[in-house]
């Protein structure tokens, strides 16, 4: 789990558009309800200009910095959570947030529970891990003659590999409990679209981002999303863009 004093960087990180580290949502819907999976101390809800009369829910499987959040506002709700189970109830928000969430879970699991907590028409908004993220931190291991970190960021690698090509994912055999991937245009696109999301924008610069809207109940879009896998986007460009329940409603 990561120190407080990370947590209040991230935060003024995201608070600085001239950070090159900063990337926020900029379409998040004003007076909408927000989930953010993975929020930390609640970094990038706090930075948002969401607009008086929103609903901020933040999830992390880290009750430190959920009890941090707490300190920082009394404007976000949190609860300690995954993301392959929100504990939510159907068609609760209008914008989720994964921003570097999904690389450490079941992407399958959170995506198809992303589309369930969204209401019609909502959007998602996520920040991935490329695979040269992973090979960096396995040259990094490698450097310094680090083994167990080099064998962790191998099993990365190849589950990185996996999901692009199957659509699979597995745990770390070592450590059943942990999983963690990286993410291609092609594996995202596959898992948003499997799980009934539409309208997938992947944008790779400094930053990999996706995007996807859930479609409203009933609609011709919802039917050929579920029944049809259409070929893998890709849009190149600079995008510069982790206690207690917590009840959106």
């Amino acid at each position: 789990m990561n120190s407080p004093n990370y947590h209040l960087e991230e935060l003024a990180i995201a608070r600085d558009p001239r950070a090159p580290r900063h990337i926020v949502p900029t379409n998040v819907p004003e007076g909408g309800r927000v989930l953010d999976i993975g929020c930390g101390a609640g970094q990038t809800l706090i930075a948002l200009d969401r607009g008086s009369q929103s609903t901020a829910v933040g999830i992390d499987v880290d009750v430190a910095a959920l009890l941090l959040g707490q300190t920082l506002t009394d404007e976000v709700r949190f609860a300690c959570a995954r993301a392959e189970a929100l504990p939510f109830s159907h068609d609760s928000f209008d914008f989720v947030i994964a921003r570097l969430a999904l690389p450490y879970a079941d992407i399958s699991r959170a995506v198809t529970e992303i589309e369930r907590v969204l209401r019609g028409e909502g959007m998602c908004w996520l920040v991935l891990h490329p695979v040269s993220h992973a090979v960096r931190q396995l040259l990094w291991h490698l450097r310094r003659l680090e083994l167990k970190g080099a064998i962790y960021q191998l099993y990365v690698i190849a589950n990185g590999v996996g999901l692009h090509l199957f659509g699979r994912q597995f745990r770390f055999p070592l450590r059943r409990n942990r999983i963690e991937s990286f993410q291609t245009s092609r594996g995202i696109h596959r898992a948003l679209r499997g799980a009934g999301l539409v309208d997938v924008m992947i944008r790779r610069g400094r930053f990999f981002v996706v995007m996807a809207r859930k479609p409203s109940p009933g609609s011709a879009v919802t039917t050929r999303a579920r029944s049809s896998e259409a070929n893998p986007v890709m849009a190149r460009g600079a995008e510069r863009t982790t206690v207690g329940g917590a009840d959106p409603s």
